[in-house]
């Protein structure tokens, strides 16, 4: 598999951290399960199922922070162990 970034081999399997940063709220999730890794610019590629998960956990993150007044807060979210996924 290339990267799509910046065109070198993709090395199987990972543990991949994605930024969401949406309105004034950071959410940070760590550990998250990747089909591959680039070495090189470290870009990841998920599992399509493993991505929507990603964005199902943290979007009702996104909608309290537009409905409440208290500061937007800081999350970091790590998964503590990781699983295979089939390519």
């Amino acid at each position: 598999m290339i990267c799509s970034v910046c065109s070198e081999e993709i090395k199987k399997n990972g543990v991949a951290t994605q930024v969401f940063r949406r309105n004034g709220l950071v959410a940070t999730v760590t550990g998250i399960p990747a089909v591959g890794i680039c070495p090189h610019c470290g870009n990841a590629v998920l599992d399509w199922d493993v991505a929507q998960q990603v964005e199902d956990l943290v979007s009702p993150l996104f909608q309290w922070a537009e409905t409440h007044t208290l500061p937007k807060p800081v999350i970091s979210i790590t998964f503590p162990e990781t699983y295979a996924i089939a390519a």
